[in-house]
């Protein structure tokens, strides 16, 4: 199988779109992304609101704190949960853990097929949620947990600053860190690779070392 891990670091939040307009056939390849996202016990407790009007994107722009630049992407997808079926199964973590992690992950396979298919995306996570709900008819059991702008991007940030990989990871205990996280796995060839490569660049400054004397 493909890598996706050059797809998921050269993603980045668009914050400006084109005035441009999506096909059915991209829109449904999106939201069909997140519908093959994991779920707890496989719920599946989301629904997606799929805004193409104008005039409704404007509305939810204001709703969302007056984040007017959403309002230019092609669609606004209103992620929504269905707590009370978490709830069902799961008791209390259902409803307020599982539910979010849910969607959560819809959102992300939304944004990444959406970059795979050369269009921009924004997670949008501060809104009124009452106003989101008023302007979509939303039942009251149902929460929206985010709105995703997606569209073409007028503009691409340069990539954000990350954290090395061995800051944020410990073995088996908090805080605890391994010298050689290869050698505990037994990752022999990357070991050897890695000496192999050291040995290089002593023979390279060998190299150099001798023909700066002559």
């Amino acid at each position: 199988m493909n890598d996706i891990i050059e797809i998921i670091k050269s993603r980045r939040t668009i914050k400006s779109f084109e005035a441009k307009f999506l096909s059915w056939e991209q829109v449904a390849k999106i939201l069909d992304a997140g519908r093959h996202a994991p779920s707890s016990g496989n719920l599946q407790n989301w629904k997606f609101i799929a805004v193409l009007e104008p005039d409704l994107k404007t509305k939810l722009a204001e709703a969302t704190h007056d984040q007017f630049n959403i309002a230019m992407a092609s669609v606004l997808i209103i992620v929504c949960a269905e707590p009370e079926k978490a709830e069902r199964y799961f008791g209390a973590r259902g409803e307020r853990l599982y539910t979010i992690q849910n969607c959560a992950a819809a959102i992300q396979n939304m944004l990444l097929e959406a970059h795979s298919l050369g269009l921009g995306g924004c997670w949008v996570g501060a809104f009124n949620e009452d106003k989101i709900k008023e302007i979509c008819g939303i039942p009251a059991i149902v929460r929206p947990q985010a709105i995703v702008a997606i569209g073409y991007a007028k503009e691409v940030p340069n990539k954000p600053a990350k954290f090395p990989l061995e800051t944020v990871v410990y073995f088996n205990k908090w805080k605890n860190k391994l010298r050689d996280p290869e050698k505990y796995s037994q990752n022999y060839s990357a070991i050897l690779a890695r000496k192999a490569g050291a040995a290089k660049e002593k023979l390279d400054q060998f190299k150099k070392d001798i023909v700066g004397k002559f």
